[in-house]
């Protein structure tokens, strides 16, 4: 397989992986934010303390880390992802390649 070949294939991938993601946006920030913030919240706070998992620094770090990161994926990482997922399918509509 070659390098074309190659990139072809991983953009037929992210378009197959992003026409079912685009479809709800919330949906898809809420889930990528609860994915990143479980863990690092968990490890900071082990990092810390593993006595305080239940308590109110754990709450207000998993808090603080989930609101940072849904905003980055709703506003920022949504978008630039909508934008790629357009240009490969204008890419695939023009025949003149």
């Amino acid at each position: 397989m070659n390098s074309k070949e190659h990139y072809k294939k991983k953009n037929n991938d992210f378009i197959n992986y992003w026409k079912q993601k685009r479809e709800n946006r919330l949906q898809y920030a809420l889930k990528q934010a609860l994915f990143f913030a479980i863990p690092f919240s968990l490890i900071f706070q082990a990092l810390e303390s593993v006595k305080g998992i239940l308590s109110f620094t754990f709450l207000f770090k998993f808090t603080s880390i989930f609101c940072l990161y849904f905003l980055l994926t709703y506003f920022l990482s949504f978008k630039l992802y909508e934008k790629r997922y357009q240009k490969l399918l204008k890419k695939g509509q023009n025949f003149d390649h």
